[in-house]
Order: structure tokens, then sequence, then C-alpha cells
């Protein structure tokens, strides 16, 4: 009898064909449900006007008018669904899998977990463009705001770079998922807290001394950091060229920590028999 053979592409080769399938599944799955794509237009100036109105209202009135101000909530409004991505795109990507019963399809395949698993960012390199498009109108017609963007190449780079960073969060969050399975409103809380911690809508420098050591620990930091530096001419953190490479260390770290703690519950649980189990 001919022995079986794995159909596994090995090297770089089966590296790019993971990442291909994972990103058209990604857009496939996007694009499959239209009422996604309207909700997110019907909803987001509602979110707008709800979370905006009531932080001017606590301004003098002579600050509703204020570009400095619109445009620190304008960046924070942005830089809200990058954070938002981490947690609930990358994060609760394994969590919905279980709920669609599909989660066990996925393991018993051979392909790179990590990269099935981070599909959602192909998904977000659509969505997070239309989402500044909304919110750049909805701003410029309700706000007034003149939305400031003096450097464009480097704020895209920043953006872009802090939804990679946001991946490697989420795919760290993911594993702590795969392992408590609900993690119930755990989610919404993290969101809300990281956004406080990570000075996204204002400078990490406002927060007392001990908050500042982890918001330093967080990607996000220096995304809205950098973000606002390159978009509205703000002052950084570090110098410009240490804080990018501080950034883009950090990235890498999280993107190597969330693989490797990925492959790691999987491997205990299947040492438990645990891995269908939630």
């Amino acid at each position: 009898m001919e022995s079986s053979r794995s159909t596994r592409v090995e090297g770089l080769r089966g590296l790019l064909l993971e990442f291909e399938a994972a990103a058209l599944a990604g857009l496939k799955n996007y694009f499959r449900y239209a009422a996604w794509l309207v909700s997110d237009i019907v909803t987001t100036p509602a979110w707008l006007i709800l979370l905006i109105v009531p932080i001017l209202l606590f301004l003098p009135k002579e600050r509703w008018s204020d570009q400095v101000v619109l445009n620190t909530l304008f960046w924070g409004m942005i830089l809200w669904d990058v954070v938002g991505a981490g947690l609930w795109s990358f994060g609760m990507t394994i969590r919905r899998e279980q709920q669609t019963g599909t989660l066990e399809f996925l393991l018993i395949t051979n392909a790179n977990r990590a990269v099935l698993f981070s599909r959602s960012l192909y998904s977000r390199l659509i969505s997070l463009p239309l989402s500044i498009l909304y919110t750049y109108a909805i701003f410029t017609a309700i706000f007034g705001v003149n939305v400031l963007l003096l450097e464009p190449l480097h704020a895209v780079a920043a953006l872009f770079v802090g939804l990679v960073a946001s991946m490697g969060f989420g795919l760290l969050y993911g594993a702590a998922v795969f392992r408590f399975k609900n993690v119930g409103p755990l989610t919404s809380i993290l969101q809300f807290v990281f956004l406080g911690l990570c000075g996204v809508f204002f400078p990490v420098t406002a927060l007392p001394e001990p908050l500042r050591i982890p918001a330093y620990l967080l990607p996000f930091t220096y995304t809205g950091d950098l973000l606002r530096h390159h978009a509205a001419g703000t002052e950084t953190l570090l110098p410009v060229g240490l804080e990018w490479i501080v950034f883009l260390a950090e990235t890498a770290a999280y993107l190597v920590a969330g693989f490797a703690s990925l492959a790691l519950v999987e491997k205990n649980l299947k040492r438990k028999g645990l891995l269908g189990a939630y």
C-alpha cells in the first residue's frame, strides 16, 4: 500500500499560501454580510454624536470650535478603532470560531494557527479607511473641524504599524480566550481601560506617573503618539526616530509573543484533552 504523504507545502511558499488563504477567507467573510457594512454607516454617526457632544459639554463653550480639541477628538476616534481591532477582531476570532462550530475544522489543518486567526487584518485594511472617511465627513459636517494632516505618509505608516501591533496584541489576547473560552465582559472592560491608559484622547504625560509605566508597555500608546505627531505636529514622548524604533520593536515582540502563546495553549489543551471543550 502506498504510504500517505503530507499535503503541507513547506518553506516560504507554504507560508505565503497560508497568508493568501487567510486573506481570501477574511475578505469573503467581510463582504458576505452586507448588513455589517450598512450598520457601520448607520451607527458610526450615532456613536460619534453620542460620545463627542457630552465631551464638548464639559468644556467651556468657546472651546467647542477649538481646532486643537476637535483634531484631538477626531484622531482619538480613529485610534479607538485600532485599539478595538486588537480586542474584538483579532482577540475574539477564536471565540467566534467556537460559537460557529468551525474551530475544530480549522484545528485539524496543518496551517499556522496565528496566520489563520489573523485574517481579520485584511478586512480591517478596508474597514479602517472607510471608518476614517465616515468620521471625517461627520466631524466636518457637524463640528466644523479642519482636520490637520501635516505628514500624510508618516501618519499612514503609524496607522498601518498600529494595526499590525494590534494584531500581535490580539493574538496574545486570543490565546487567553482560547485557554479560558468565555471571557464575558472582560473585552469591553479592557477596551475602555486601554483607551484611557494609552492616551487615545489625551497625551500619556497627563496620566499619574505610576500609570505611565504600563502605558509605555502597550503598543497603542506609540500608535497614538506618533499618529498625532505626524498628523497635527504634537510633541512626542521620545525623540521621533527613537520612538519609531521602540514602536517597531514592541510590535515585533507582541507578534512573537502572540504566535508563541497560541502554540503553547493549543499544545496544553491537546495534552489535557480540552481542545474542543467550551
